[in-house]
């Protein structure tokens, strides 16, 4: 194992290991949604995917919370550059993740909108949280910002078009954090912290694409998820033209 490795923890991201992780945060901590009255119970974990790379990753870690008896709360982008919400399969996927039990939120992007000022933010929120329960027949109670800067920072309500605010005051003082954004632990170990279990109220946030099966460093995660749907859609592509009986015309001819 070599340096790199050690100091960024690879070993750390993959599901198994997820799975490992959340088998222990269960010896003790309650799961909870950010709208459950019993918020303040001792011993609350909050799990949060802000779903920015791979959908089809983040089902795997639903069904693995599924199979803990855990819920967990998926922010979901409309805005991404790494997958179409409403494309079929990943909208299917969406849904099968809700279906488990989890509840579906809104990964809010405010760079997508140019915003600048609160009272913006108000009304390109309700224009997202509309668009989102038009097409996956849900209402939305909570939102995450995504890519933070100075001016998501400062917007401390606790709610913004009837949505609850995870970078509120009451999520960012009273709860302790743990994060694995860009792939390693910015802050402190997870499994430290759910070992040492410390935190009366603690919010976890997993990023999908930053897990998988195999052990790789954070930008190798990233460009796998990259390769991946690229074969999905070069499969897709070769399919579609079979199913409707048409050419499919290479350099060595029809294939």
């Amino acid at each position: 194992m070599n340096e790199v490795n050690l100091r960024y923890r690879f070993n750390d991201f993959t599901l198994e290991n997820y799975r490992k992780l959340l088998m222990l945060a269960l010896e003790n901590y309650s799961f909870s949604f950010f709208i459950e009255k019993n918020l303040y119970a001792i011993k609350t974990l909050i799990l949060r995917h802000d779903v920015e790379f791979s959908v089809s990753i983040a089902l795997k870690m639903a069904k693995i919370e599924h199979d803990l008896g855990i819920r967990a709360t998926y922010f979901i982008q409309l805005h991404g550059d790494f997958y179409n919400a409403l494309e079929g399969k990943t909208f299917k996927q969406i849904k099968e993740i809700e279906s488990l039990g989890h509840q579906l939120a809104l990964h809010f992007d405010a760079h997508f909108w140019e915003i600048t000022r609160e009272d913006q933010l108000e009304s390109c929120l309700k224009k997202d949280k509309k668009t989102f329960e038009k097409y996956f027949f849900t209402e939305l109670k909570v939102f995450s910002f995504h890519n933070n800067n100075a001016f998501t920072l400062s917007c401390i309500k606790d709610t913004y078009a009837g949505m609850i605010n995870v970078y509120s005051n009451k999520f960012t003082k009273e709860f302790g954090y743990c994060a694995d954004s860009t792939g390693y632990w910015r802050y402190e170990v997870l499994e430290d912290r759910l070992r040492e279990a410390n935190d009366n109220l603690l919010q976890v946030l997993i990023h999908d694409g930053m897990w998988q099966d195999e052990v790789l460093p954070p930008r190798r995660r990233i460009y796998k998820v990259i390769d991946d749907h690229a074969s999905f859609m070069k499969k897709s592509y070769d399919e579609t033209l079979i199913k409707f009986g048409a050419k499919n015309i290479d350099w060595e001819g029809e294939l």
